[in-house]
C-alpha cells in the first residue's frame, strides 16, 4: 500500500515573514504519533522533509511550521499556498517518541525546531505526565518566538511546566534572557544525571549541546534528538 496522500490546505497563516503554519488535511485519514515527521511539496519527486508540529489533533488535520529558506523557489512557492491549495505527502516517518516519564524531562528546541518539541510535550501533557516538564526556546529575535503567548498559557495551566524562551541576537524589545540556549540549560541544571533530553534545532546547537550536556553527565541514552 502506497504511503502518498493528498493533502488539501485548510489554513495558511504567516507567524512571521519567514515562518509558515500549515495545517493540513490529508485524503484519507493518518496515524501519526508525535515526534514523527512527513515529507511534502508539489510533486512525488521532489518532497522535502518537515515535522509534524502537534500530537494527534481531534479534527486530524496536520500541522507543520516552515521556515522560509533564501533563493529557494519551491519554497517561495510554498509560502504563496492558500487555503484549498492541495499538496503531496509521503509518511509519516519515525523521528523521536516520547520515552517512559519516570524523570524530569528537558525539551531544548532551536528556531523551528519547536515543532517536534511542542509535539512531544502536547503528548506528554495529554498523558497528564507528572514530572518536571521544562521546555526552552532558543531563537535569534523574539518575533522568532512565534507561539510565546500559547506556550505562556500552557505553563499557567500546568503545573509542572516552565517555559524558558531565549534570545541569542541583540534585542531592543526582548529584557528576556539571552544568549545560547543549551547554555541557559547548563545554568539552571549543572548536573544533567537522571534527566532526559529531548532536542531539535540546528544542527551546530545540537552538535554543542550533545557535547557539554554529556560533560554535565547526561546519559547518552537519555539524549534524544
Amino acid at each position: 500500500m502506497s504511503d502518498f496522500h493528498t493533502l488539501k490546505v485548510v489554513h495558511c497563516e504567516k507567524f512571521t515573514p519567514h515562518i509558515i503554519q500549515l495545517l493540513l488535511r490529508p485524503d484519507f485519514p493518518v496515524t501519526y504519533a508525535a515526534g514523527q515527521y512527513i515529507m511534502l511539496g508539489f510533486e512525488r519527486e521532489d518532497l522535502k522533509p518537515f515535522s509534524i508540529a502537534s500530537a494527534p489533533r481531534e479534527d486530524g488535520l496536520i500541522e507543520c511550521h516552515i521556515r522560509k529558506q533564501a533563493d529557494s523557489a519551491w519554497m517561495e512557492r510554498l509560502f504563496a499556498v492558500e487555503p484549498g491549495d492541495t499538496l503531496v505527502m509521503q509518511g509519516p516517518k519515525d523521528q523521536m517518541q516520547i520515552q517512559p516519564a519516570h524523570q524530569p524531562i528537558i525539551f531544548v528546541a532551536g528556531g523551528t525546531g519547536f515543532a517536534p518539541m511542542k509535539a512531544l510535550l502536547d503528548e506528554y501533557l495529554k498523558q497528564n505526565t507528572e514530572v518536571p516538564l521544562h521546555f526552552y526556546w532558543g531563537v535569534r529575535h523574539s518575533e522568532d518566538l512565534y507561539m510565546h503567548d500559547q506556550m505562556r498559557d500552557l505553563e499557567r495551566k500546568h503545573g509542572n511546566l516552565i517555559y524558558v524562551p531565549v534570545i541569542s541576537e541583540d534585542d531592543p524589545q526582548w529584557d528576556g534572557l539571552t544568549g545560547l540556549v543549551h547554555q541557559q540549560v547548563l545554568k539552571d541544571y549543572p548536573s544533567l544525571e537522571h534527566k532526559t533530553v529531548f532536542m531539535c534545532g540546528p544542527w551546530p546547537m545540537i552538535e554543542a549541546a550533545k557535547k557539554d550536556f554529556s560533560a554535565a553527565g547526561l546519559d547518552p541514552v537519555a539524549c534524544i534528538h
